[in-house]
């Protein structure tokens, strides 16, 4: 055999241990990703379960838009658990907002941290007995008795002069929430999870 013949012989079974190593790495990326689209379904399943489980709790929003005490503590809770996960992550979170270009690794660790808070948050309203519709009643009315809240202070003050009038400010907020919003002021800022009240956690 000629050294072209060697030759053809070399190239073909470099490329037919190329085409191994390709299908191979093909199966180990499809592999990977199979086990990714499994965990995040298992994960959602989870979530809507736990949500089906904590939504079997009615609730009607009271008309007069009140907040019961009780119920402020059981939302604290929730928040306290789902803080827990977000402390957890926050150094990540820090970073990741600093880069000027996030990368698919980012967007990855990104929608994983929202998955584990959005099951950390199911798993709180499961456990506490808290519906999906009170909780957003709740962060609603939280809302509204802190901005009433910061009015009024700012009505009171002697520099704020006499256009401000925190009536005007408090018109669809209950007194009795701004007085719960001023003796849980400090959880409720502390457990307060900058932006992520808009993905609804």
């Amino acid at each position: 055999m000629g050294t072209g013949g060697k030759i053809a012989i070399g190239c073909g079974i470099a490329v037919l241990v190329a085409g191994i190593v390709a299908v191979v790495a093909l199966g180990g990326v499809a592999y990977w990703v199979k086990g990714k689209a499994e965990e995040l379904t298992g994960e959602q399943n989870r979530i809507e379960e736990l949500h089906r489980k904590a939504n079997a709790n009615r609730f009607a929003p009271p008309a007069d838009g009140a907040i019961s005490e009780d119920r402020l503590q059981k939302f604290l809770d929730v928040r306290k658990r789902v803080y827990a996960v977000y402390e957890k992550h926050k150094e990540e979170l820090d970073e990741m907002g600093k880069k000027k270009q996030g990368d698919f690794g980012d967007v990855r660790k990104g929608f994983a941290l929202i998955n584990e808070l959005r099951l950390a948050q199911a798993q709180a309203l499961a456990d506490l007995g808290m519906s999906e519709d009170e909780y957003r009643f709740l962060v609603e009315q939280i809302y509204k008795s802190m901005w009433a809240s910061e009015a009024a202070r700012s009505a009171a003050t002697p520099a704020a002069g006499a256009s401000s009038s925190p009536s005007s400010a408090q018109t669809d907020v209950p007194p009795g929430n701004i007085v719960l919003f001023r003796k849980y002021e400090a959880d409720i800022k502390k457990y307060a999870m900058g932006g992520l009240e808009w993905i609804g956690l």
